[in-house]
């Protein structure tokens, strides 16, 4: 039971980031065209979503907790490759079962248009939110 629970609450938690962070990208977008912005937090997510993100849940407890002794900077440094790891794979096979992967990564960063290095600080910011919501709430 106590699984289920951490599985939805990382899914939400997930989730919830992604609408945000979507949001905020398009209303960049739309300033650096100069045009209105627009607040009403209308960015997306994917069904997909739910389980990559509550899969928290299983890979927590065998990555989290180990690497509490090392530095900050480091713990999440390692946690944003494995996101990656896990982008580049659930990617890699939604592609496969569905001809196409949701989040579809462009530019010179991206990989296979399955990752972006250049989100590097951003999915450590995301895994010190983890952290917090995985030894506080």
């Amino acid at each position: 039971m106590e699984t289920l629970i951490t599985f939805i609450k990382f899914a939400t938690f997930g989730v919830t980031a992604e609408i945000v962070f979507t949001s905020i990208g398009d209303n960049v977008s739309r300033f650096q065209k100069k045009e209105k912005l627009d607040w009403s937090l209308t960015g997306k997510s994917y069904i997909w979503m739910i389980p990559i993100y509550g899969s928290i849940a299983f890979f927590g407890p065998r990555v989290i907790p180990p690497l509490q002794p090392y530095n900050i900077v480091f713990r999440l440094f390692l946690y944003a490759l494995l996101i990656f790891v896990v982008e580049y794979i659930t990617g890699w096979i939604i592609r496969k079962i569905t001809g196409k992967v949701p989040w579809h990564y462009e530019g010179r960063f991206a990989i296979h248009n399955l990752i972006r290095l250049d989100y590097l600080p951003i999915w450590m910011f995301f895994s010190w939110l983890v952290e917090l919501l995985w030894f506080h709430y």
